[in-house]
């Protein structure tokens, strides 16, 4: 009789992730190799194709991991019941970089499962576990907003949902794109290692200030304001989150 396998499928799995991110963290997420990977978990190569096709597959799944972990974290964050839910969206915007990472490639990992190139040649199995990922992740956000139209405590005129998906989108990409038009003005600080874009958003810059804007175009039962934005990234920083 075969012996029984060493490590169920799942665990197999956690090791393979495991060991791409120790490779990446000692070479970088350009440089690391599928054999290396393979070494370091110590599975055979046969094992690691099980679950992962190609580098692709690795950069997905562990963006997939990231991408997890700031779910919960918004989950908690928008079931916080002294925030108002114009509170949320600004506490999401405040989040330290940094006390929110998994690694510290995290960025680097966002850039590339983002990157057009990489979508295309990761297998269908990592693309669609993170799109199931992404629709959970819209679903929280989507939830937060109709029940805030529901209790009155934002006053939409039209159709709800159409309105509620244009206030996401929108607050979503400013939070998103900040980072990006951040990280090319501070390119050469980047590069000679002056600066990184790891330390969390100030509370008087642009996209905190034009965030609250947008979000006091919508009629708020109570409408954000600078002591609010003060209150919520003093809550978040006595929470380890800022």
């Amino acid at each position: 009789m075969a012996p029984a396998p060493k490590y169920s499928p799942q665990e197999q799995e956690e090791l393979i992730l495991n060991a791409a991110a120790e490779c990446i963290s000692e070479s970088s997420i350009l440089d690391f190799t599928m054999s290396s990977v393979g070494k370091k978990a110590g599975l055979s190569m046969g094992s690691i194709y099980k679950h992962v096709q190609c580098k692709e597959d690795i950069i997905f799944a562990l963006a997939r991991r990231v991408f997890n972990h700031h779910s919960a974290i918004f989950a908690d964050i928008l079931g916080m019941d002294e925030f108002t839910t114009p509170e949320k969206v600004v506490a999401i915007a405040l989040l330290g970089p940094r006390q929110i990472q998994v690694y510290p490639f995290d960025s680097q990992l966002q850039a590339f499962a983002n990157n057009e190139a990489v979508i295309r040649r990761a297998s269908a199995l990592w693309t669609e576990r993170m799109m199931r990922e992404s629709e959970k992740c819209e679903s929280q956000f989507r939830k937060c907003m109709h029940n805030a139209a529901f209790t009155q405590e934002l006053v939409l005129n039209g159709d709800t949902e159409n309105n509620v998906e244009h206030f996401n989108v929108v607050c979503w990409s400013m939070i998103e794109g900040y980072q990006g038009v951040q990280r090319v003005m501070q390119l050469r600080e980047i590069v000679e290692g002056t600066d990184s874009l790891e330390a969390p958003v100030a509370v008087n810059e642009p996209l905190i200030t034009g965030l609250t804007r947008f979000i006091n175009s919508y009629q708020w039962k109570t409408p954000i304001d600078e002591a609010a934005v003060t209150k919520v990234a003093v809550k978040l920083k006595e929470l380890g989150l800022r």
